[in-house]
């Protein structure tokens, strides 16, 4: 994937929201459906336009080792809705918003209560 073109048509055929971009096998960036929207309504960018003009670089990662709540905390501090997660340096996996709404919605209010005390020694 090079241009947002190409973003767009991985957005569609896998129904998914954002990418992460790499090079030499390490992210360097992301790109989301709202970075796709602004840069081509706002800023008039044509489908060719490369995905790093585009992308946020200064990405916030976690280590694979982060429990799901302090990864939770660090999204709503970071007002970020994508974290990415590493492991030996290399990228493993991506947590989204709807993946900690989906898994909360899951456990029942006394057992959250429970887990997010013993997160937070609340």
């Amino acid at each position: 994937m090079s241009s947002i073109k190409d973003a767009a048509k991985i957005f569609y055929e896998k129904n998914i929201s954002s990418l992460m971009v790499l090079e030499n096998n390490l992210v360097i960036g992301i790109i989301t459906e709202k970075d796709l929207i602004s840069s081509t309504l706002v800023f008039n960018h044509k489908e060719n336009t490369p995905v790093k003009k585009i992308m946020t670089e200064s990405l916030v990662c976690i280590d694979s080792s982060v429990s799901i709540i302090d990864a939770a905390n660090i999204m709503v501090e970071k007002q970020i809705h994508k974290l990415p997660v590493m492991e030996d340096g290399k990228t493993v996996g991506l947590i989204s918003a709807t993946d900690l709404m989906i898994l909360f919605s899951m456990i029942n209010e006394d057992d959250l209560k429970k887990i997010i005390g013993a997160q937070t020694g609340i």
